[in-house]
This record gives structure tokens, sequence and C-alpha cells, in this order.
């Protein structure tokens, strides 16, 4: 069959292997531009007892307990201290602060976060509690 008239002959075409690379390497560059721009997170410099040594078995001490709600609320033993939108919890870094002088840096802080709260007001937690001098710190993610 003569095709447009020209006198060429039509032969069927297999797969059409050059726009597929083009494909693949628009799709392996944009992987690669994503990558390059993911931030790096930085470890934090915290150091977390585990179960069995949170307790002194001579002076046997009751733990602080920082609860904190799905809705950000950050709770003193019960008692909600700093507003939800605080990133710095000044009240809660000068309550601590207190704590460890009176106490000493060892007594023993549970942060139980709720199960869907967001990683950061977390953060803002052990950062007070870092920046507050406190090393005896649990972090407890197990739902109840």
């Amino acid at each position: 069959m003569a095709l447009g008239g020209l006198g060429v002959e039509s032969e069927e075409h297999g797969l059409q292997i050059a726009p597929l690379l083009d494909i693949l390497f628009v799709l392996l560059l944009f992987f690669m531009v994503m990558a390059a721009s993911q931030k790096i997170e930085q470890g934090l410099k915290l150091q977390l007892t585990s179960t069995g040594t949170a307790y002194n078995q001579d002076k046997p001490t009751v733990p602080i307990f920082l609860k904190i709600h799905s809705n950000l609320q950050i709770y003193f033993n019960e008692n909600p201290i700093d507003s939800i939108s605080s990133h710095e919890l000044p009240a809660l870094k000068k309550r601590l602060s207190t704590i460890a002088k009176l106490y000493g840096t060892q007594h023993p802080i549970l942060i139980l976060p709720e199960a869907n709260v967001p990683y950061q007001r977390i953060i803002d937690a052990l950062n007070a509690c870092t920046q507050s001098q406190m090393q005896n710190v649990q972090l407890n993610t197990s739902s109840p």
C-alpha cells in the first residue's frame, strides 16, 4: 500500500522505545531533584533512659507526667501548662528548672503523647526538658 502517494510502502511498526526512554529520563530527573531537596533530620542530643533505670530503688520518687493531648495542650501532672500555640513552652521550662534545682536533674519525667499528636509537639516538650537540664526523660509512645 502506498503511503501518501509517495510510493513508500508502510511497514508495521513495533513498540517505539524512544518515547519510553524520554519518559524514563524525565521521571529520573524528577526523583533526583526531589531527593536533593529533602531535609536531613538531625539527631536529638538527649539521653533517654530505659524502663528499668527510671526509678532509684533506694529512694523512690514520683515521676512527673507530661501528657500531650491531641489538641496540642500539654498537661503537667494533670494541670494544663502553656498555650497550645506556644512552641517555646516558657512556663514548662520554668517549672522543670525549679524541679531540677530542688530535686536534681535525675528526677524522672514521663512524656505521654496521645496517638495522633504531631511529632513537632513532642519535640517541643523534649526541647523544654533538655533546656531545663533534665536528664531522666522517658517517652512512652504506646497506646493504653
